[in-house]
């Protein structure tokens, strides 16, 4: 199943309190001071891999309505809200970033809080210098993914909240078969969930992973 990734929906809302800390234990007590509006620094700049977490804490962070998930075609128009998260920077394009370049003094001139996301540090970004040089004037902290122990550990919380026992091989089967995004494996850990319940069956086995990752790739 690993050359095919399969979507599955993660009906779970974004919190802190239920992101997966691992080493992140001095990013997430500082996003809760930031949160709280507690944390001198009112612009933030979040990076790491690929499924470390960015997105979860973005959304943790902010309303629905004050998220904007970038794409070559995000524009940023002038705004009264007083919190803003822009996730995967690195996706627009040259008129994206001017406008957001021109948003980012228009906040921080206003005291307004902006929480920004990519994979790489300011400096990294392909982005004109400028904008990168605005998103390094904030605090600006790394996410680390969790390694594949915490992993497995996060499973098998996940499993237990949701009132399933997940044995660690199935767990290990999880990481080497399947994409290795937290937000993939939550969303397929919620999927078992409802297979559980329409099954009976609370104990996650081999044959019952691979049952839904086939009857999903059927269905997809």
């Amino acid at each position: 199943m690993r050359q095919q990734i399969l979507e599955f929906e993660n009906d779970t809302p974004a919190t802190l309190d239920n992101f997966v800390v691992g080493r992140n234990a001095e990013v997430i007590s500082q996003l809760r001071q930031w949160q709280s509006g507690h944390l001198a620094e009112k612009q933030l700049y979040l990076w790491g891999e690929s499924g470390a977490g960015k997105t979860h804490l973005l959304r943790a962070l902010v309303a629905a309505s004050e998220f904007i998930p970038c794409t070559s075609e995000t524009r940023f128009e002038p705004s009264s809200s007083t919190v803003l998260a822009v996730d995967d920077v690195h996706f627009l394009d040259a008129s994206g970033a001017v406008d957001l370049f021109h948003r980012y003094n228009e906040r921080r001139d206003g005291g307004a809080q902006l929480l920004v996301s990519g994979p790489c540090p300011p400096a990294r970004l392909t982005l004109f210098p400028d904008l990168r040089t605005r998103l390094a004037w904030g605090l600006v902290l790394r996410i680390t993914p969790l390694n594949d122990d915490e992993k497995i550990t996060a499973l098998q919380i996940r499993a237990h909240s949701l009132g399933l026992t997940l044995p660690p091989a199935v767990a290990h089967y999880l990481l080497t078969h399947c994409p290795r995004q937290n937000s993939y494996l939550f969303a397929l850990m919620n999927e078992l969930n409802r297979w559980s319940l329409s099954t009976h069956r609370a104990h996650i086995t081999l044959p019952m992973v691979r049952e839904v990752l086939h009857t999903r790739a059927l269905s997809d």
